[in-house]
């Protein structure tokens, strides 16, 4: 059974996003779960480009302050940081709001330009990846995604955002390299479980519908999904749209891997009733498509 916790959150208002976030966390253990002082903990954002936070592409920064609060109250050693499929880190830290955040916290931008070869004996696509440092330098990742749409998967989520920890352009050769749907699904799942975040925070306060993942329109969710397993996160997340969870290679390629589940009825939902946040009108892809295999 995966747990995930659906809180609501009505604006990106500093105190309303911490609380939201505090009683997330609180609800699937408390942070001293997932970290523990002194540990080297990444807080994988989202950064497609730097994009302003309205336009919806990326990781709001009031998000990002109330994670680094609560995980800072650990003694954990923070940093952050992606790597954009448009312009440098540096540029998209400082266009998207979070390079602030991180002044003021005194967070340090983790690098994401440079990586180093990684293998991944259990991959069943990817045996080896190039993995930014900032990844491989940290004991630990905690990945705060988006809620997107997205042309090629349908939605970008908890399991899509651990693309980023592949440095610059060597993620456009994947797409060269692993062209078919399936296998394409299949190598996120093994880069994920690799990666292994030890908890995923989801903003889904104002989300994107249409035609992400960087082109579509924010539309008003007003939550965050919280969980240790992304498939299950990835899975309710996809409720919320009323999307078929199934219809998601990601969801269908994690589960048959192991990495998590998205049946309805492995997963425990706590915070608040699903029903309420749950946008017959979201605009996404729906259609069902004869997909590999």
């Amino acid at each position: 059974m995966s747990d995930v916790a659906i809180i609501f959150c009505g604006s990106y208002d500093e105190a309303e996003v911490l609380s939201a976030v505090e009683r997330g966390v609180s609800l699937l253990g408390g942070a001293e779960k997932f970290v523990q002082p002194g540990e080297k903990i990444l807080l994988k954002l989202n950064w497609l480009t730097g994009d302003p936070p309205e336009k919806c592409v990326t990781t709001h920064p009031a998000v990002f302050r109330a994670v680094a609060r609560v995980f800072q109250k650990t003694g954990a050693i923070l940093s952050y940081g992606d790597s954009p499929g448009f312009q440098s880190p540096e540029s998209v830290a400082k266009r998207t709001g979070c390079a602030e955040v991180a002044k003021e916290m005194n967070l340090p931008l983790a690098d994401f330009r440079a990586g180093r070869e990684a293998h991944y004996p259990e991959g069943k696509q990817n045996k080896k990846f190039t993995i930014a440092n900032a990844v491989l330098d940290s004991d630990g990742v905690i990945s705060l995604p988006k809620m997107k749409t997205h042309a090629f998967q349908r939605v970008t989520g908890a399991v899509k955002n651990q693309f980023g920890c592949v440095p610059g352009a060597l993620k456009g050769e994947f797409h060269v390299k692993v062209p078919d749907a399936y296998d394409f699904a299949k190598m996120l799942i093994d880069l994920n479980s690799f990666v292994h975040p030890r908890l995923y925070i989801m903003d889904g306060i104002m989300a994107m519908e249409g035609n992400g993942p960087r082109g579509g329109d924010p539309r008003k969710m007003d939550v965050l999904l919280l969980s240790a397993d992304p498939i299950a996160l990835d899975a309710t997340m996809c409720r919320l749209m009323q999307l078929d969870p199934a219809l998601v290679l990601t969801n269908r390629t994690g589960q048959e891997m192991g990495a998590g589940t998205y049946l309805a009825e492995n997963i425990r939902l706590l915070g608040d009733p699903i029903e309420p946040f749950i946008a017959k009108d979201y605009v996404v892809n729906r259609k069902q498509e004869q997909e590999t295999p």
